[in-house]
C-alpha cells in the first residue's frame, strides 16, 4: 500500500504522510480509535490541544514538506451529535500553489484501498444532479470528500483532506 508510488515530484515526506493515513484508514475498525492517543500513535505523531476549533480538538502540523506544502492531522473527542472525529490534510498558504509536490494520496488509490479494507463508497448528489460529495463508510464510520477536498495534478484527482465522523 503506497501512495503515488514512483512519481518523484511528490515530497517523500507527502508520501510518507499519505502512506500512514491510508494504513491508519485501512486498519481502523471503529470510530473509537480515533481517540487522541490512538490517532497519535498510529499516524507518529504527537498531538496537542487545538484550542483554535474548540477545546475537545487536539491537532498536529507537521514542519515543512517543501515548496510551502505542510500536512495536519486532527482528532476530536466524542461530541453529542458525532461521536470522535479524525481529519487529514495537506497545506500550502499559497491557495494556487501547483498540488502535484502534496499529490501523494491520488483518490484512484484511496478508493481502491478503502475499498479493499471493508468501506463501502457512495456519491452524495446535490439538489441539482452534481455530486455534492463522496461518502466511505464502514462500521460507524463516515469518511466525506467534497469537491474542495480534491485538487487536479495532471490526470490524477488529489486528495488534500478527509474528514471521517463516527457515531453514525
Amino acid at each position: 500500500m503506497t501512495s503515488a508510488a514512483s512519481s518523484p515530484a511528490v515530497l517523500a515526506g507527502a508520501r510518507d504522510a499519505a502512506d500512514r493515513v491510508l494504513r491508519f484508514l485501512s486498519e481502523v475498525q471503529s470510530s473509537s480509535d480515533f481517540s487522541a492517543a490512538q490517532v497519535g500513535q498510529r499516524m507518529g505523531v504527537t498531538l496537542t490541544p487545538d484550542l483554535s476549533n474548540g477545546e475537545e480538538w487536539t491537532a498536529y502540523r507537521s514542519g515543512s514538506l517543501g515548496g510551502g506544502w505542510t500536512y495536519g492531522v486532527q482528532q476530536a473527542d466524542a461530541r453529542a451529535s458525532q461521536g470522535r472525529v479524525f481529519g487529514f490534510w495537506f497545506y500550502n498558504d499559497d491557495r494556487a500553489a501547483d498540488p502535484a509536490p502534496a499529490c501523494a494520496l491520488p483518490l484512484d488509490q484511496l478508493r481502491a484501498d478503502l475499498t479493499a479494507h471493508g468501506w463501502v463508497e457512495r456519491a452524495v448528489p446535490s439538489e441539482i444532479g452534481s455530486v455534492l460529495a463522496i461518502e466511505f463508510a464502514k462500521h460507524d464510520i463516515v469518511l466525506t470528500l467534497t469537491p474542495r477536498d480534491i485538487a487536479t495534478s495532471g490526470s490524477a484527482q488529489c486528495v488534500l483532506s478527509l474528514l471521517a465522523t463516527g457515531g453514525h
